[in-house]
């Protein structure tokens, strides 16, 4: 049987998983904002090209607004 941790060791352990954690976390925003940024660029290829995003997606089409706003880079133009 493993001996107990210190203190030490156990406040050590808290520090790295927050650490991989955060990674995961900034994966995942980065992996988002990359989607709905491809996305918003695709929405613009044909008139009704929204409708067949969100019907692929099997979503609404005000989602597709709200997040393509949320990710949308600040160097694209915006269509509103």
């Amino acid at each position: 049987m493993t001996p107990r941790p210190d203190e030490q060791d156990r406040t050590q352990l808290r520090d790295l998983v927050t650490q991989a954690q955060q990674r995961r976390d900034d994966a995942h925003e980065r992996a988002e904002t990359e989607f709905w940024q491809a996305i918003d660029a695709l929405q613009r290829s044909y008139h009704g090209a929204q409708q067949d995003i969100a019907d692929a997606l099997d979503i609404q089409r005000n989602q597709i607004l709200r997040q393509t706003k949320r990710y949308r880079s600040t160097d694209q133009p915006t269509s509103d």
